[in-house]
This record gives C-alpha cells, structure tokens and sequence, in this order.
C-alpha cells in the first residue's frame, strides 16, 4: 500500500513538472496611475471696482490673477476688454450705459507689472513654456485712468475684463 501511495506522488510529481506548474522565482506587478490636465486661472477683483470714481486719476490693483498649469509645453494668458472687442480698438474703454451717451473714457491696464498691449481688444498678458508650482502664479492687474482729463455726460461707465488661459 506504501508502494501504491509512493508510486501515485511520483507520477504526479511528474506530470506537474512537465505540465508547467513548477514554482517560478520571480514574477512582476505594473503599477500605473494618472495625472490630470490642470490649466486654469483665478482672478480675485479687489474691493471697490464697481464704484470707482471716474472724475479722479486713478492708479490702483483692481485684481489678483494666479495662473496654475501642469501642461508640459506651457501656457498662454489673454485679457480682453468687451467695449474694445466690440468696437474692434486697440484701447480698452469705459462705455455710458445710457443708450443716447456716445462718451468713452479710455483707460490702461498692467498685468504682473507690464503694460497689457491691445489689439483689437484683446492683450496676451502672460506666456511660458513650462508648468507652474502647485500654488500657481501669481500677478496683479493695476488699472491706470486720467479722469481729470475728461469732462464725460453723467452716467454709469462700464467694461468688463475676461481673462483666458490657454494651453501651449
């Protein structure tokens, strides 16, 4: 009976063997995750910039803008100015809400202390070709506007700013 047992393990030992089931001495796992596309831009507007007095000179940060990105090839900032865009200009401008008040007062604006350069209404502000830090980048938006200078009717003047990131 001994022999039968003995006998039945070595066949199959055997058979085992030659079907491949013998024990491998390394083996490997993949491990693999994914990082996604960050590209976005926060503007913080200051307290105030919806009343400013138009009848002053004015030299103030209207914004905070932070630029985070983790794109490769980097990326692009533009700011447009909805009066300029409208009136296909290279200079951004206060517009009258009254329908009959033909009055423009136009104004400039810095953005991370260089003069944003329009045309046809909008201004590339910021380029780079690499990605941010995690907290982003951080650039203040200064509006500069002569209102003594100007004599304009009596009216709520307006424009709104848009900023657009955009990826490399």
């Amino acid at each position: 009976m001994k022999q039968i047992k003995l006998l039945t393990a070595m066949v199959i030992l055997s058979v085992g063997i030659s079907m491949g089931v013998a024990a491998q001495t390394t083996a490997s796992v993949t491990l693999q995750g994914t990082i996604p596309a960050i590209l976005k831009i926060v503007v913080t507007p200051e307290p105030g910039i919806n009343n400013l007095d138009l009848t002053s000179d004015l030299l103030m940060k209207i914004a905070t803008a932070v630029e985070i990105s983790n794109k490769r090839a980097g990326y692009t900032v533009t700011v447009s100015s909805a009066n300029a865009v409208a009136a296909s200009t290279n200079e951004p401008f206060f517009k009258g809400n009254a329908a009959d008040n033909a009055d423009t007062l136009p104004y400039s604006i810095t953005y991370g202390g260089n003069l944003a350069a329009f045309s046809n209404g909008v201004a590339m502000v910021s380029s780079k070709s690499t990605r941010t830090s995690a907290a982003g980048l951080s650039k203040d938006v200064v509006l500069s506007f002569n209102g003594t200078s100007f004599f304009p009717n009596e009216d709520t003047y307006t424009d709104t700013l848009t900023f657009t990131i955009t990826a490399n």
